[in-house]
């Protein structure tokens, strides 16, 4: 995929090697700490240093891989944990060629929202490594790419696209256009109301049942479609240029990320009602279906 003359998307938040916290906050523990510490060296806490001390150094003898944990843990609170800096050149590329895809999704949506009378309120898009902060909760790289429709952004950390290429058998800067394309899918869902009826109709099911799992997996499928409608307007209608392959790319990271693909994966036998994203077959059939296409509605 080139992309050599798309315009970078402006969207784009760069935390990468940015400072992240543990679940409760770092700041947060650190203040619950400095207060333990302050009531420990105050005149009532002075009288129970001695005893103290005694109980915490027949803990280190006693249970030595319990009182290293505690020790790992009292430094996590203080001072948080710094994720990786990632300033190496691939990580900096796959930046830039992220920036570039959600540019031209930028450009494609709002074509396709002008069509029928409306404006296209673009995604943004946050880039970091290990873990940040969103609007629905706590991101890190094992939870992979997500949208957030509470603060509207995407939230990818850029390691994500290594672990398709090696963990994954996905390869291919086309098969990371598709994990940013549909990602996008679930922002345009949100802009058209698609999402808050979707989560309406699963509260009713009863979230994690079977019922409820189904729509959740129509909500993903029609994300692929928009995925792929928007990689097959993109080459007729932007500067964006697809080689031989891309197309291959991204069906194959389609089938990659199919529930099925992954429960044989990770449990060796597939549980179809618990699927929330559908089969590899599925997934792939539906990118296709909106590559082939040039209007929302074949995703219906």
């Amino acid at each position: 995929m080139k992309t050599d003359g798309q315009r970078r998307s402006k969207n784009v938040e760069d935390r990468r090697g940015q400072r992240r916290s543990y679940a409760s906050g770092g700041r947060e523990n650190g203040m619950l700490l400095n207060m333990a510490l302050g009531l420990l060296f105050s005149r009532t806490g002075r009288k129970f240093i001695i005893p103290l001390l005694i109980i915490g150094v027949l803990g280190f003898v006693i249970f030595p891989d319990f009182s290293r944990g505690f020790l790992d843990g009292l430094q996590n609170m203080q001072t948080g944990t710094q994720a990786p800096r990632q300033s190496s050149a691939d990580s900096d590329k796959d930046a830039d060629f992220a920036a570039a895809v959600l540019g031209s999704t930028e450009q494609i949506w709002q074509q396709l929202f002008t069509r029928t009378g409306s404006d296209y309120k673009p995604a943004g898009m946050v880039l970091y490594t290990g873990g940040t902060r969103s609007a629905c909760g706590s991101a890190s790289a094992a939870m992979g790419p997500f949208y957030c429709p509470g603060d509207q952004k995407i939230y990818l950390d850029v390691s994500f696209f290594e672990q398709m290429s090696r963990h994954m058998n996905a390869p291919g800067d086309f098969a990371q256009a598709y994990v940013i394309a549909h990602e996008v899918g679930h922002h345009v869902q949100d802009e058209t109301g698609t999402l808050s009826r979707a989560h309406q109709r699963q509260q009713a099911l009863g979230r994690g049942s079977a019922r409820a799992n189904a729509v959740q997996v129509q909500v993903e499928l029609q994300a692929d479609c928009y995925a792929g409608l928007w990689a097959g307007l993109a080459q007729r209608l932007s500067d964006v240029t697809l080689d031989i392959g891309d197309l291959k790319e991204a069906i194959g990271a389609a089938h990659a990320v199919g529930d099925d693909t992954l429960q044989r994966k990770s449990r060796g036998t597939m549980v179809p009602e618990s699927f929330t994203h559908g089969s590899a077959v599925q997934r792939s059939a539906a990118f296709e279906r909106g590559f082939e296409s040039s209007t929302m509605s074949a995703c219906n």
